[in-house]
């Protein structure tokens, strides 16, 4: 049988003397299982080394490997997994030195297969359970569309931790499944709306469904965090398996440090709608469902978040049930549309098939490295050390800042490096190998890195990844551009990263130093031709043209191009990657200044194109500020670029402020770090509001909209009235009016005491 796969999850699965890895994937023919039987852990030793663990089942081998102080290895084949902690305890205690101990037997199987999320499978099949399951199948990298299926769940719960119902929400293609379970008279069930006497009844028919539907993935919004822990101690109160996986197996649900709520289990992919959507870069005011949902789909709650949530279900619950099953329902296809509109599902299996690792993995970086980096390493004759033994060493610095002169300018172009890191590492054959090889034949970089001129890995793997990229988007394949993108502007930051095996202090340092040195050649081109940088900031310089228009300003990208091409071939005998673009015409652009020095603010201005005002780094674009911040900076802005009178502007703004204009206007939204409780000393203002909301529930408060009044801040959840007007005036306009006022010679202060201002531009 032959059939083309995308690989879920992945799992090992110990035996008695052996071990078996197992992957859960989906075909367009339905569920595919692939075990894989006897894959032993793989690691290495230096050829010399004695190695005799008592009482653990291994195999040695010779290679034809060498570390990376060109030591001969040989390989050690575990039959048992679970021995590894006992053979890292005594190779610790014979100072026997390891490589690549710490690589997941699931993770090497593929990636020196070159399988990157989806692979063609082929041998003989049986179907069980459904499933279509293959042992010790031909596997071989592949790239077909496979269409998965996702459920939407969402729980409604009572004051006294009771669970009235669960909505669940199937799509696949454009089939449609959806239910809501709940308590209630059972003789009122429909084929929509299904009635359990008991809460232990309605989560039975909940896992029974949910193994009939077999969803590719479960998504939800604080899915994790809530509705499955939740529904986890449920089960556990009333004896019932939490079998949320294929095959009607287990899932594993914990609280990680730094991390948040995670999930696993077989078969299935667990999302969590405000993780997922933060990791893929969207920004909004809050991830509140609501807020999120208004702004991408135009749509909100059928109950309002913020206010009387809680006995809106109380009421609904017990007087009109079906009420709250459209409730229910609805915020299940709200998540859903969400996906879809942003395409969430397409990121994640593109990024997915782009960087080898499988979805509920894409967040570790530095694996992904390893996944493009070892097997051209292994080729190429050497194994990598294990994480845990590299030697750390200073930080490298970060990208090359020009800090501008605060003020007003005119005729601005933007000039942007495309992808500078990744085509530095092209154009001077940066990676950990070429640095190994670096004795002869090398390349020198401006900073007097040295790299090897003909050995080298990852300048090949960009080169690859640059020409899907450029074909993705000629295909507009936008996700696949992206996560393409993504991987690659990664490379960098984990050479750096002190959690890679592959951190060498040289490595960062070589790209961050010949950043700035392309950015320095940049502007002296430039200066040359008669015109200023006025700000640059890693990848990007800003430059004044006088009268000249965009017209001009992309033929001086031109000439810049040509000018680094010939630069780097005459001073360093390289070839250029490099490839500036023209990115914006601004017509005016403003640098505040520092509220503590003469100099301009760094990653913070306003700018005009094409008539419209543009923000970046201002409180215009902050998450922790106040809408009514955003609206005073935006309208003034408007007026300070068309040159228009400031000063009753602003004092109008303070009058309708102060008459209860913009009262909506007020609230600050913030995310709480840790339990409130854990909250002893030194409490902020999100914290305190967030101790005088009546909380109920099992699940633990994330994140708090709040306001100030003249009693002190309170959780707009309590309805609060007598707004501290002068806390907004002096936090949140007076800022705001200070950056354009200071550079005017005069202040928010001078205005509101009626001091002589004096507006010209």
């Amino acid at each position: 049988m032959h059939l083309s796969v995308q690989i879920l999850t992945a799992h090992l699965k110990e035996q008695a003397s052996s071990n078996d890895l197992v992957y859960y994937a989906k075909s367009n023919q339905g569920p595919v299982k692939l075990i894989f039987k006897d894959q032993g852990h793989i690691f290495f030793i230096e050829s010399q080394e004695k190695f005799s663990p008592q009482g653990i089942l291994f195999e040695r081998k010779p290679t034809k490997l060498m570390n990376f102080s060109r030591q001969k290895v040989d390989a050690i084949y575990l039959k048992k997994y679970r021995d590894l902690r006992e053979v890292k305890d005594y190779c610790e205690r014979n100072k026997l030195r390891t490589f690549e101990l710490d690589v997941p037997p699931t993770e090497r199987f593929l990636m020196e297969r070159f399988i990157y999320g989806q692979c063609e499978v082929q041998g003989e099949a049986i179907t069980h359970n459904n499933m279509i399951e293959f042992v010790n199948p031909s596997i071989r990298a592949c790239n077909d569309s496979i269409a998965l299926s996702s459920l939407s769940l969402d729980i409604e719960t009572g004051q006294n931790n009771e669970l009235y119902s669960i909505g669940l929400y199937f799509k696949f293609k454009d089939h449609i499944k959806e239910k809501v379970l709940m308590i209630g008279p059972t003789h009122e069930s429909n084929s929509s709306l299904l009635f359990y006497e008991s809460q232990a009844d309605l989560i039975r028919s909940f896992l029974k469904l949910l193994q009939a539907w077999d969803p590719d993935f479960i998504i939800g919004w604080h899915v994790i965090g809530f509705d499955l822990m939740f529904l986890e101690r449920k089960c556990h109160e009333f004896g019932i398996d939490f079998n949320l996986g294929r095959e009607n197996l287990g899932i594993t649900l914990e609280e990680k440090k730094g991390v948040g709520f995670v999930a696993q289990t077989f078969g299935r992919v667990i999302l969590d709608g405000p993780p997922i959507m933060r990791a893929s870069f969207f920004k909004f005011k809050n991830f509140k469902l609501e807020t999120v949902a208004s702004e991408i789909l135009g749509t909100g709650k059928d109950i309002d978040s913020d206010s009387g949530k809680v006995a809106e279900i109380e009421r609904r619950f017990k007087e009109d049930k079906k009420a709250l099953a459209k409730y229910n329902l609805l915020d299940c296809k709200l998540v859903t549309d969400i996906f879809e509109k942003c395409q969430i599902f397409n990121l994640l299996i593109k990024r997915s098939n782009v960087s080898g690792l499988l979805i509920d993995r894409l967040s570790i970086s530095t694996a992904a490295f390893d996944h493009v980096m070892l097997p051209y390493l292994h080729r190429k004759g050497f194994v990598a050390p294990n994480r845990f033994e590299i030697d750390r060493e200073t930080p490298a610095s970060g990208g090359y800042v020009i800090a501008p002169e605060s003020g007003l300018y005119k005729n601005i172009a933007l000039f942007d490096f495309k992808s500078l890191y990744p085509t530095i590492i092209q154009t001077f054959h940066i990676d950990p190998y070429s640095k190994l090889c670096s004795e002869n034949n090398t390349i020198k970089t401006p900073g007097g890195l040295e790299f090897s001129k003909d050995e080298y890995i990852l300048p090949d793997v960009i080169e690859s990844l640059k020409k899907k990229r450029s074909l993705a988007k000629h295909n507009n394949e936008r996700e696949l551009s992206q996560a393409i993108k993504i991987l690659m502007n990664s490379f960098y930051g984990v050479m750096g990263s002190s959690r890679s095996r592959f951190y060498h202090a040289d490595l960062p340092q070589a790209i961050t130093t010949t950043g700035k040195y392309i950015l320095e050649v940049a502007i002296n081109f430039f200066k040359e031709k008669g015109f200023k940088t006025i700000y640059g900031d890693t990848d990007s310089l800003f430059v004044e043209l006088s009268s000249h228009d965009s017209v001009f300003a992309k033929d001086l990208c031109h000439q810049l191009n040509i000018f680094l091409g010939s630069h780097l071939k005459e001073t360093f005998g390289v070839d250029s990657h490099l490839e500036c673009e023209f990115e914006a015409f601004y017509e005016k652009i403003f640098f505040p200044k520092l509220r503590s020095s003469t100099q301009g603010a760094k990653k913070k201005y306003v700018g005009l194109i094409n008539s419209n005002v543009i923000f970046k780094g201002m409180e215009s674009i902050r998450s922790d500020s106040t809408e009514l911040s955003k609206d005073f900076q935006h309208k003034l802005f408007e007026r300070f670029f068309k040159q228009g009178e400031l000063e009753t502007f602003i004092k109008d703004y303070i009058s309708n402020l102060k008459a209860g204009f913009f009262d909506d206007y007020l609230v600050y939204t913030k995310r709480l770090s840790k339990p409130i409780e854990e909250y002893k000393k030194n409490i902020p203002p999100h914290v305190k509001a967030a101790m005088k909301i009546n909380h109920q529930g099992p699940y633990r408060l994330k994140e708090v909209s709040y306001v100030y009044t003249r009693q002190g801040v309170e959780p707009i959840n309590n309805n609060p009235k007598s707004f501290d007007y002068e806390h907004y005036i002096e936090k949140q306009l007076k800022p705001v009016a200070d950056d354009i006022l200071i550079y005017q010679g005069s202040s928010f202060e001078a205005l509101i005491t009626g001091s002589q201002l004096s507006f010209n531009l």
